[in-house]
């Protein structure tokens, strides 16, 4: 994933993530392959899918940091997008 670079505006960093969902328990990590500084730490994710599936609540934490987030999958995300995301997940965990 590619995400805004919060040090460096105008300017994105590269994750990957890595996780499990369990029915809507979802737990996840976020980490910067080749990171710049300030992005060093991974940063963790627990959360809970809603009801549709089209949202995911929780809490992160970074180090002795830690704050709530929402993620929202798009409406128009079709199934063969989705089942496509399961097939490429490595067989120890499935991301949201």
């Amino acid at each position: 994933m590619i995400e805004p670079d919060i040090f460096r505006p105008g300017s994105t960093v590269g994750a990957k993530l890595s996780g499990i969902r369990s029915a809507r328990a979802v737990d996840f990590t976020k980490i910067y392959p080749h990171p710049p500084q300030g992005y060093e730490n991974p940063v963790d994710y627990v959360g809970q899918l809603s009801a549709d599936g089209l949202v995911v609540t929780g809490v992160w934490s970074l180090l002795d940091l830690s704050g709530t987030f929402e993620m929202h999958r798009e409406q128009g995300a079709s199934q063969t997008q989705e089942a496509e995301t399961v097939e490429t997940v490595p067989a120890s965990g499935m991301l949201f």
